[in-house]
């Protein structure tokens, strides 16, 4: 039986940005006695009743969870563990999952022996915060509602800067907007708002002086403002809701939280769809409506099945996720004979990707190990994704 295993360390960074350090070791004997007594990654497993599901981004191409055939698309929820698939057809497919926990994943394959593989979703390494289940939910929720930011299907303006904001409407039915559109030079701008309860629209010029801008609006509401200079360009793009207390409050608070929130998520993991997410979030928050209690497709919950003909998927010890100090991670395959082929900086494994097969220790900045098994006679298993980070 030939078993593959690597042991990847990883520590504070003490390289420049995009080094990585490549040493290798040895695995001792105890250690290795342990990996042989892991089991086949296939068996059967249900998620708990209290996992929080994740988000489908960004989908190209046709893809399903293993088991179902209700098609995925953006903004359906995704169980943690799932298995992703392409379905035949197309020569491209690439989908985001967006997990509670802040995890941000891209797959992608693009000819049918590696789109077959599929992908396994990685479980959550923390608990989510209930304000993490919120926004999950309600984005969950606006997708299934088939909503969009504005009544004909725009999505902003090109060009132009996205911001969003809460701001209260005074008594003459003006804002002050902050944010970005403080950061304008001083001059004179035009600027159209719109209702995304009516429709209706205004144009209007302000002058810009100072830091912040005002803006006249006809009423409390929800309303996309694109602002223009005095050449026609759009320049900022802004979702702002203007309320008066004691909504303003209340939805204001919460919006602050969950900018916090996804900013610290980009932080962790770069490439989260910050602006779309904030502007459903706070669509969410404008309309109201029951928020579902787990997923909005209970169809498409994880499921995990025993099968002979396919290798068992390489498992990692220990869990991914934030670690303040060195620790080492090793890959496992409990198919006999197998050989683990691995990335460490993202990509997709593919067959002649980096064979897994002594120890590694890795010292620099996070790490994303997306790694498959093969074995004779066998299919190749999913594609699973470890993701490493050192920090608090």
């Amino acid at each position: 039986m030939r078993i593959a295993a690597k042991t990847i360390r990883l520590t504070k960074p003490d390289l420049p940005p995009g080094r990585t350090r490549i040493i290798l070791s040895s695995l001792g004997f105890s250690a290795l006695f342990l990996l042989f007594m892991s089991v086949c990654a296939n068996a059967e497993q249900k998620p708990s009743e209290d996992v929080s599901f994740g988000l489908a981004w960004r989908v190209i191409g046709s893809w399903h969870v293993a088991g179902h055939n209700t098609i995925v698309a953006a903004g359906d929820a995704i169980w943690p563990e799932a298995l992703l698939q392409p379905m035949t057809g197309g020569k491209e497919h690439s989908i985001t999952v967006l997990l509670p926990d802040g995890q941000r994943i891209f797959y992608e394959c693009f000819t049918p022996h590696d789109c077959e593989r599929g992908f396994r979703v990685p479980p959550l390494y923390t608990k989510p915060t209930p304000l993490a289940i919120d926004l999950v939910s309600r984005v969950n929720l606006e997708s299934m509602r088939g909503r969009r930011l504005e009544p004909e299907g725009k999505q902003g303006s090109p060009g132009a800067s996205q911001d969003e904001a809460v701001a209260e409407l005074g008594s003459d039915n003006s804002i002050k907007v902050a944010g970005l559109a403080a950061k304008l030079s001083d001059g004179t701008y035009y600027y159209e708002a719109r209702s995304l309860a009516s429709g209706t629209s205004v144009r209007k010029s302000f002058e810009k002086h100072g830091g912040f801008v005002n803006l006249d609006l006809p009423s409390e509401g929800l309303f996309t403002v694109l602002i223009y200079d005095h050449l026609n360009t759009p320049r900022i793009d802004l979702l702002v809701a203007a309320l008066r207390p004691p909504r303003l409050a209340k939805i204001s608070g919460a919006f602050e939280n969950v900018v916090d929130l996804l900013k610290e998520w980009n932080e962790d993991y770069q490439g989260w769809p910050v602006h779309d997410l904030r502007r459903f979030y706070l669509r969410s928050q404008m309309t109201g409506g029951t928020l579902p209690a787990k997923a909005g497709s209970p169809s498409l919950q994880a499921k995990k099945a025993s099968t002979a003909d396919v290798t068992c998927e390489p498992q990692f010890s220990p869990t991914p996720g934030v670690f303040k100090s060195d620790t080492e991670v090793t890959l496992l395959c409990g198919t006999p004979g197998a050989v683990i082929r691995y990335t460490v900086d993202g990509s997709q494994p593919l067959d002649g990707a980096s064979v897994y097969q002594s120890p590694v220790i890795v010292k620099g900045t996070a790490l994303t190990i997306k790694a498959f098994a093969s074995a004779k006679g066998k299919k190749d298993s999913p594609v699973v994704t470890g993701i490493f980070r050192i920090g608090e």
